[in-house]
């Protein structure tokens, strides 16, 4: 009796595996599919992989699923509707390299159809730059200059005096030369790191209007004889007018250490072929560079 239930509870065993068996092969296998040839890569956004493809008529697959090997967080599995014409990977970096995903079709019932794999790289991750302010920088009378100093009126000395209510004047008597014209602040050694502050005139709006800013390790008359370089543009957009305005520049930051820094004016918002500005100060910055491409893959 004992044999003939074991006997039955085998073939019952067996019987069960044939159905699941038959089960699994009667899973619809999609047929209208993407086709590769229309499948472009997208790889301009930072940390990301755009797939874009042309999208069937018909399409019998319930979704695509796309999957990859992240370096980091490992085996990932994403998945595109048959209403979807693209599908967008993120949390990546371009230093992980060529990447393959593999493309399959599934169905409602859960039939897959392999399709292709497409080999991907994602967008460079730019590096996270902040600045930090530091100590002003002490500045004398005889680290500042110009080529335009106004004879009557004004010294650029006036400039680093502490009193709002003197100022500095650009020349305004004849002969008055066209723009641009320069203040030169001799920085008294080098820095890599530095922004500058000034406040208008109390009493005109002869502000400028239009900047660059340049550096240099050579005094000159010009930055051109100087050998500068340029470190930021102002424009309009940013600088200030009116009575006695305040700006900030942001970090003017080089590579190459640099002792003079350079305004160089080129429009003023009076119109007029000068400026005058009532104070003038410098400080010293720090930067931090934090850059996830150069950072080792763990």
């Amino acid at each position: 009796m004992m044999k003939k239930t074991i006997i039955k509870m085998l073939m019952a065993v067996a019987l069960v595996g044939t159905v699941a068996s038959c089960s699994d092969d009667d899973n619809t296998i999609p047929q209208v599919n993407i086709e590769e040839s229309t499948v472009t890569i997208d790889n301009t956004q930072p940390g990301k992989v755009v797939f874009n493809w042309t999208k069937p008529e018909n399409p019998d697959y319930y979704y695509i699923k796309i999957e990859f090997d992240d370096p980091v967080k490992g085996h990932r599995v994403l998945n595109a509707s048959s209403y979807s014409d693209q599908i967008t990977i993120d949390g990546l970096y371009a230093k992980y390299g060529e990447l393959p995903y593999k493309f399959t079709a599934v169905s409602k019932d859960g039939g897959e159809k392999y399709l292709f794999t497409k080999e991907a790289k994602a967008g460079y991750v730019p590096a996270v730059i902040k600045d930090y302010e530091g100590a002003v920088i002490n500045l004398t009378a005889d680290q500042l200059w110009t080529d335009a100093q106004e004879p009557t009126e004004g010294p650029i000395a006036n400039l680093i005096d502490g009193n709002n209510a003197s100022f500095f004047h650009m020349r305004w008597s004849d002969p008055v030369a066209p723009f641009p014209h320069y203040i030169r602040i001799n920085l008294g050694k080098k820095y890599n790191n530095v922004s500058f502050w000034y406040k208008g005139r109390n009493s005109a709006n002869h502000n400028p209007k239009k900047m660059t800013i340049l550096a240099s390790n050579e005094e000159g008359e010009t930055p051109e004889a100087a050998n500068a370089w340029e470190l930021k543009k102002l424009t309009s957009e940013v600088l200030p007018q009116g009575l006695a305005p305040e700006y900030t520049s942001p970090a003017l930051y080089s590579e190459e250490g640099f002792q003079y820094l350079w305004l160089r004016v080129e429009e003023s918002w009076s119109g007029q072929k000068f400026i005058c500005l009532g104070e003038l100060s410098v400080k010293e910055m720090t930067r931090s560079i934090y850059d996830p491409e150069n950072e080792p893959i763990k």
